[in-house]
């Protein structure tokens, strides 16, 4: 019987990297999403145990725990290839994703400001890819 392998070299490429960075701003979006909408169907947190068997049985919640799991595994992958003082600014991406899914998934009202922000990010991010190159 034949063994037969993926080739996985193009994950240690800039292809890989990149498919890494969006894997990572994926998977912590969507544990936040997945966070605030469980969150919501929970109601008030009044810690009694008919309140945490609620919680330990919210598909919400269990999503958002999977999607956390996700991004940490993915995190460290990044982080074996990457400064960490380059990774973690990259990382406020995941505030970009967070907005844009609140506003387009959720419904809820972006100000200016807001928008505002995620230019001041998306050009802080820029900034620090030219300092990198340089």
């Amino acid at each position: 019987m034949t063994t037969q392998t993926i080739d996985t070299g193009w994950l240690h490429g800039r292809l890989g990297t990149l498919v890494l960075w969006a894997l990572l701003i994926a998977t912590e979006s969507a544990g936040q999403l997945f966070t605030k909408v469980a969150g919501d169907q929970l109601g008030q947190m009044d810690f009694t145990w008919q309140w945490l068997a609620d919680v330990a049985r919210n598909t919400g919640i269990l999503a958002a725990i999977a999607s956390y799991l996700g991004a940490f595994f993915v995190w460290m992958l990044i982080l074996r290839r990457s400064s960490l003082s380059l990774a973690f600014p990259l990382s406020s991406l995941v505030f970009v994703a967070v907005l844009l899914g609140s506003w387009l998934g959720l419904g809820e009202h972006i100000s200016l400001l807001h928008w505002v922000g995620v230019m001041v990010i998306v050009a802080g991010i820029v900034l620090l890819a030219e300092g990198e190159e340089s």
